[in-house]
């Protein structure tokens, strides 16, 4: 096995450089070839995924790095799969397919996964493979993603939330879910290509990742007060009860505002309203455990 390992030595407060020669032991023991390289900037670790030339690419890092590395992927047509190790704030995408949060049981599952294909979502030219998201969601990623990660993954998007809940009001918006439209005061629209988000929050429950369409939570214009209530009950899936959540199910997403709302996907800031949410059905080969 040609593998080529992208390691971000700043995910988990630094975790990823310490730990990375343990996980790599592990997988040379196996008898892969392995070679890597370190990701230095935001966005680096998308150049060098494009550039790989393995049979398996490794994301060695959190969520963030685990999008960019699919994005070189998929951008540069690269026929290799995409490896997970988690070392990060956030590792939902790992949750979602089954490969332990602990790097070194992680690299132990690698060595044993098979090639699986698996959705993807793309926003606006950008791919996600767990949740992208417009409004509350939205603008709180892009205010934890200016701060530094002094915390984990759910404290930060926590602190982000706090301070969203004093300058974010509901917003007019159009939704057009596979051509049919509806207006809402928008809350957050969360797309699900898989269920997690935020470091463990059970957002989208009902998202799986090879079932060719997305599923959709929509909240409309919750308080203050009833966002603080909702928001535990994330971590649960409950939040659906609320009678301002609902679901939906679409292959094609459409949301447009007269505010230019953030998107983030992943828990990355990809841009602003207007976005349109597509689902690329088996578009990336995974190694994972069997389903």
């Amino acid at each position: 096995m040609r593998a080529h390992a992208i390691v971000n030595p700043a995910a988990g407060w630094g975790r990823g450089r310490r730990i990375w020669p343990r996980v790599r032991l592990i997988l040379q023991e196996a008898g892969w070839d392995l070679t890597e390289s370190l990701s230095e900037r935001r966005g680096h670790a998308m150049e060098l995924a494009a550039a790989a030339s393995a049979d398996v690419v490794i994301a060695v890092g959190g969520d963030g790095t685990v999008n960019e590395v699919a994005n070189g992927l998929l951008a540069s047509g690269k026929a290799g799969a995409l490896g997970v190790i988690p070392i990060g704030t956030g590792s939902d995408f790992a949750r979602a397919i089954g490969i332990p949060r602990d790097p070194v049981a992680a690299a132990a599952a690698l060595v044993s996964a098979r090639p699986r294909r698996f959705d993807v979502g793309e926003v606006n030219g950008r791919y996600f493979v767990t949740i992208s998201g417009v409004g509350f969601d939205g603008e709180v990623a892009q205010q934890v993603n200016a701060w530094p990660k002094f915390f984990g993954g759910t404290l930060m998007y926590m602190l982000g939330i706090l301070k969203m809940l004093v300058t974010y009001t509901p917003v007019e918006v159009e939704i057009t879910l596979d051509g049919a439209v509806e207006r809402e005061r928008l809350f957050l629209i969360a797309v699900g290509n898989t269920a997690w988000n935020a470091g463990g929050m059970w957002t989208v429950p009902a998202a799986r990742a090879d079932d060719g369409i997305f599923d959709v939570v929509i909240a409309g214009p919750l308080s203050r007060l009833e966002t603080l209530a909702v928001l535990p009950k994330v971590f649960s899936g409950r939040h659906l009860g609320h009678p301002k959540v609902r679901t939906a199910r679409a292959r094609e997403i459409r949301v447009t505002g007269s505010k230019p709302l953030a998107i983030q996907a992943d828990g990355e800031s990809v841009g602003r309203l207007p976005a349109v949410f597509t689902v690329r059905p088996e578009a990336l080969t995974v190694l994972a455990p069997p389903g």
